[in-house]
């Protein structure tokens, strides 16, 4: 399918895992009456790589500092009416590092929550986001076992 450049939206984003705790960050968007729940991401902006934007979304939005992992995981395009515009994301896996200040927008009202590895599929609002959470889990357990 061919799109319209100036119709697509380039994004990035996490699924940041502390496997220590065997936790996954999430966000809690809170601007509609019955929040969703997602993993961190957002515009890539010019001159910035994808790494760069994924890093820097889960920063901004949710105070993590992460380290991403070294294989994309995954790209997703879905349409997004809401801003007319066909969405290209990103998706890598990162490890936690630490935390710092959460920097949101002033449209943005997000909630960075650590969720069970295992309570994420029943917590995440969208299809997608649990069918990325299970290639970056597998991925997870195979580099726990080759290692």
């Amino acid at each position: 399918m061919l799109y319209d450049a100036d119709n697509v939206m380039f994004s990035a984003g996490a699924v940041v895992f502390d496997v220590a705790s065997k936790q996954v960050l999430t966000v809690i968007d809170r601007r509609k009456t019955n929040p969703d729940v997602y993993f961190p991401k957002g515009r890539i902006e010019a001159g910035e790589t994808m790494e760069e934007a994924a890093r820097r979304e889960v920063e901004e939005e949710t105070g993590v500092v992460c380290r991403l992992w070294p294989k994309m995981m995954g790209m997703e395009v879905r349409e997004s009416p809401a801003i007319g515009k066909t969405k290209v994301i990103y998706w890598y896996a990162a490890g936690f590092i630490s935390t710092s200040a959460q920097r949101l927008e002033d449209h943005e009202k997000f909630t960075a929550s650590w969720v069970s590895i295992d309570e994420a599929p029943h917590v995440l609002s969208h299809e997608q986001d649990k069918q990325l959470l299970g290639i970056c889990r597998a991925y997870v357990e195979r580099e726990r076992r080759d290692h």
